[in-house]
């Protein structure tokens, strides 16, 4: 039999709730994040039911409250009983004859007419009531004043009222808002200094085995115990779990280590709706030509990751250098040496307001959740930055990363890497140690022996068949000045042209032709521009080549000073 629970055991956000309710700090208080998921209830009897936000909130504030109302847009005003409805409404009818209004007939459905309501309740200060407003960014959304409608500034000025009351803050009234997405709901009401904000994280690991030993396991087959399942499942709700335990009891297929990655990647693929890509690197840095001081230093940090040495780990890192140094190549590769998790920005930006900031905000939502994550933002001077009129949205996003990436709790767990060839374009505040802790140049290969590594690189990472006795010395000495992408281009070239004399090997004829062939793209004050950020930017002078290693900080800024000069129009 079970011990019956004397008080039940409240998920992080509802300690929190409590603490700052009963020590009179706040009375208005908005709960964001994982708030559609799953919640553990203890009932009297020491049984754990787990259940939906509303019902929880119902179940948390009938401890202490004598009335609670809940509402949201589509369902309208609704009660836990009927008991509780009868005496609500009888407070509210009070109320509305004191200020000589009529006897309430029916609960409306629009907000503009609910919130006066609301308003009777909460100011009545001989009742404990408890109201919870769901889905408050349908209520309040975030948008510019000059296209609300009337009834939208009547909500917003309504929550704005409520939040600075100092009548509310001394009443034994509470009021709880409700949104997924922070940013969705109108700035004025969630930068209230009166409204605190709670945000409702993803299960931790002991939260996620307690729900998966309270599962049904009936008709499931599981190919791990309950232990390991709650570890690689970090970044799913409770809700997404027990998914997985119905699909297999559905599909009769066991819950395997692969089943459920390849779930889980599909899931958080969907919640983000397209915002991120898991990317799966097929390649590590054996297959990646030269750069061996840069391969030896961040393999030091890969080795720091596995070994849980956290102060080893910086807290990001910057690639910089022209395109086509295989930065995005050697990030991919650093995730497979490491072991972490590599997610990939994709376009987050959108034109409505609060769009922008609501994907960044689930994308560092599901970032947190997951743990040991390698997250690369590609192209960061376009992903960050949006111009002067965007709305202050671009203001508002780098604002958000930098108190992520500056976050301490998540170093040796969250890695950030940055890539760009216009660090100039980026934020000088986002670059800065215990954000961006490495900074890493790239450069074209220096040498004909460079050229000669990432040829064979590039050969073992396309897979090519070439012909044993390949000489790749000609190759190499004729390619200066080559990217790496550009050196890659020229070994498919030389497939090609392997193809059309209807061969699967490439041969020295086919490799000559395609030296000869292919022309490099030429932008060179551009590409030497570029070349100097890299150069000023590096956080070490032993990882620059040996012709910059020589300049001092004012020789490097004159450089970058001419070449603007000449480059003008183009670099904004």
């Amino acid at each position: 039999m079970p011990v019956p629970a004397t008080e039940p055991v409240f998920p992080p956000w509802a300690q929190e709730l409590r603490l700052r309710y009963v020590s009179g700090e706040a009375s208005m208080f908005l709960l964001h994040g994982n708030v559609r998921d799953v919640f553990p209830w203890t009932d009297p009897d020491g049984k754990v039911r787990y259940v939906p936000i509303r019902e929880y909130l119902e179940r948390f504030l009938a401890r202490t409250k004598e009335l609670v109302l809940y509402y949201n847009l589509s369902e309208g005003v609704e009660f836990p009983d009927r008991k509780i409805e009868d005496r609500v409404r009888s407070v509210v009818n009070a109320q509305r004859l004191i200020r000589g209004e009529g006897l309430l007939d029916g609960w409306p459905q629009g907000p503009d007419k609910v919130l006066p309501l609301v308003e009777h309740l909460i100011t009545d200060t001989t009742q404990r009531a408890a109201v919870v407003l769901d889905y408050v960014e349908t209520i309040v959304p975030m948008a510019e004043i000059g296209f609300m409608g009337e009834a939208d500034k009547q909500n917003l000025i309504a929550l704005q009222r409520w939040s600075s009351d100092p009548n509310l803050l001394q009443s034994d009234n509470i009021i709880i808002l409700v949104t997924e997405n922070l940013s969705d709901v109108h700035r004025r009401v969630s930068a209230s200094a009166q409204l605190a904000h709670l945000n409702v994280s993803l299960p931790d690991a002991n939260a996620r085995l307690g729900f998966i030993h309270e599962m049904d396991h009936h008709g499931v087959e599981l190919e791990m115990s309950d232990e390991s399942l709650a570890k690689v499942t970090a970044g799913l709700s409770l809700v997404q779990i027990r998914g997985l335990f119905r699909r297999a009891r559905q599909s009769g297929e066991p819950i395997t280590f692969r089943t459920v990655s390849r779930r889980k990647k599909a899931i958080i693929e969907q919640e983000c709706h397209g915002l991120v890509e898991f990317v799966d690197p097929g390649h590590d840095f054996s297959h990646v030509g030269g750069m061996d001081r840069l391969k030896r230093d961040l393999m030091r940090v890969a080795r720091a990751i596995k070994a849980g040495q956290v102060n080893r780990v910086p807290m990001g890192a910057m690639f910089v250098g022209p395109m086509g140094t295989g930065k995005t190549f050697l990030a991919e590769a650093f995730a497979a040496e490491s072991g972490l998790t590599c997610i990939k920005f994709k376009n987050f930006r959108e034109k409505w307001v609060g769009s922008t900031e609501g994907n960044l905000e689930k994308i560092l939502q599901v970032v947190e959740g997951l743990g040991y994550v390698l997250l690369i933002i590609d192209e960061a001077d376009r992903s960050m930055g949006g111009g002067d009129n965007d709305g202050g949205t671009s203001s508002r996003v780098i604002s958000r990363l930098k108190e992520f990436m500056s976050d301490t709790r998540h170093r040796g767990r969250i890695v950030v890497i940055m890539m760009t060839n216009r660090p100039d374009k980026l934020d000088v505040d986002l670059k800065r140690p215990g954000r961006l802790d490495l900074k890493i140049p790239f450069f074209f290969p220096e040498t004909a022996h460079e050229r000669q590594l990432i040829y064979e690189a590039l050969i073992r990472k396309n897979k090519l068949d070439v012909v044993k006795d390949l000489d790749l010395t000609h190759a190499s000495a004729a390619t200066d000045g080559y990217s790496g992408a550009e050196l890659e281009a020229v070994l498919l070239a030389a497939a090609n042209r392997a193809m059309d004399q209807e061969r699967d090997v490439i041969e020295q004829i086919d490799l000559d032709g395609a030296v000869g062939d292919v022309i490099p793209s030429r932008d060179i004050r551009m590409l030497d521009y570029m070349e100097m950020l890299a150069v000023f930017e590096s956080s070490s002078r032993a990882m620059l080549p040996e012709r910059f290693q020589a300049l001092d900080t004012d020789a490097v800024q004159e450089r970058l000073d001419k070449l603007r000069l000449q480059l003008g129009a183009r670099l904004r």
